[in-house]
């Protein structure tokens, strides 16, 4: 676990960033909203902890580094890469203000032009063979109401983990999603815990309905 706490410096290759507050965990790193000479920018710091179901290979930092390439290239509204540090295993993005679509989700006020935006990112991915992670902590609704993919995590495009199969049943689970960000439980939202499966069959109609109206 990274000690990093408000007010705390972390000397970058940018410059003094002065930690605000934790931002969140992911599979592979922590992010941390910081300020840099008066405009905020988020510090990612790569970390080695397993998972369950997900294996990394090489540099965290130069995997997502050529991520955001690929991402660029396919049409996928994200972050601007500041600066990276393979060396010292962390990178500086831009920060984007607005909602993560999890909390949107557990409210039950997700609109139907971002699940529209959320499938023209699944068709720009698929076109560009690859997969991001759909999981909804991964997205942020900026005040404009444009949704922004702030992860840079894409791997090789399969069926099995697209947004048909796997990721949009996260994002029509708002009772799960209020649960699992209570109590921080990953049952509510997963059939299978361990391997990172979603609860599907309640939300069949509503997802199929989705991918009628706005797969491509």
């Amino acid at each position: 676990m990274c000690s990093l706490r408000p007010g705390d410096k972390f000397n970058s290759s940018i410059g003094i960033l002065k930690i605000v507050r934790f931002l969140g965990k992911g599979k592979s790193g922590y992010s941390y909203l910081t300020e840099s000479s008066g405009s905020n920018v988020v510090l990612k710091l790569m970390h080695g902890e397993p998972n369950p179901y997900y294996a990394f290979e090489g540099n965290k930092v130069d995997a997502e580094s050529e991520s955001y390439l690929k991402l660029l290239e396919a049409g996928i509204t994200i972050p601007a890469l500041i600066m990276s540090n393979p060396g010292e295993n962390y990178l500086v993005k831009e920060y984007i203000p607005g909602t993560i679509a999890s909390e949107l989700i557990a409210d039950g006020k997700i609109d139907e032009s971002i699940i529209k935006r959320l499938f023209d990112f699944s068709s720009g991915a698929k076109s560009a063979g690859l997969n991001i992670d759909y999981f909804p902590n991964n997205f942020v609704i900026d005040p404009a109401g444009e949704l922004y993919y702030i992860d840079y995590e894409t791997n090789p495009y399969s069926f099995e983990w697209g947004l048909g199969n796997w990721g949009i049943y996260y994002w029509a689970n708002s009772e799960g999603f209020r649960k699992f960000l209570e109590t921080g439980e990953a049952r509510f939202i997963n059939s299978d815990v361990e391997k990172g499966i979603p609860h599907k069959e309640t939300f069949e109609t509503r997802v199929q309905k989705w991918i009628d109206n706005y797969s491509h």
